[in-house]
């Protein structure tokens, strides 16, 4: 549904913010905010394999679970984080785009083709439709989302099920 670019969030005062980019060796000892890994495990992983290929170690960092928290750990001093360019920013936090890199956050919803709940494809073109004006330079946000009620929807619109059809458990394959 969406790709956005990784840049840097340091503080405006940090020597690094007079440059327009960084290069990856510069996140070398400064790159010290990351995401909890229990967040998502995998994508914990990628990163570090990203990072090493571009040349970056990490040693010890801070955890932050959610874009406010790290942005407070940043604006504290404990160091560089990555972010989806175009997060809105405390005033006193910059963002500077890695040169020679091309990492991204991509975003997707993954559903049961042919039995799902009835808001799925509502949610999913509502979503679509907020996130293109995002990346339009709207300020929009997926959160202020709102689902109608299923009384809100005619009946001429909503897919006709069979009563013998139950809820089907998916397996995630790894």
């Amino acid at each position: 549904m969406r790709r956005d670019r990784l840049v840097a969030c340091l503080r405006r005062d940090d020597p690094f913010a007079a440059k327009a980019s960084l290069q990856a060796t510069d996140l070398q000892g400064n790159l010290a905010v990351l995401y909890h890994p229990q967040r998502h495990p995998d994508a914990h992983e990628r990163l570090l394999e990203l990072l090493g290929d571009a040349g970056v170690k990490i040693g010890e960092y801070s955890c932050a679970s959610d874009p406010s928290e790290m942005q407070t750990l940043v604006k504290g001093g404990h160091g560089f984080a990555l972010i989806r360019e175009g997060t809105n920013l405390d005033e006193e936090l910059t963002t500077r785009p890695i040169a020679g890199v091309d990492w991204t956050i991509d975003t997707a919803l993954i559903y049961h083709k042919a039995r799902h709940p009835k808001t799925v494809p509502i949610l999913v073109k509502r979503l679509v439709k907020q996130l293109s004006q995002t990346q339009n330079g709207k300020e929009t946000a997926v959160n202020k989302v709102s689902i109608p009620s299923q009384a809100s929807i005619p009946n001429r619109m909503r897919p006709a099920q069979r009563e013998k059809d139950g809820p089907v458990q998916m397996t995630l394959i790894s």
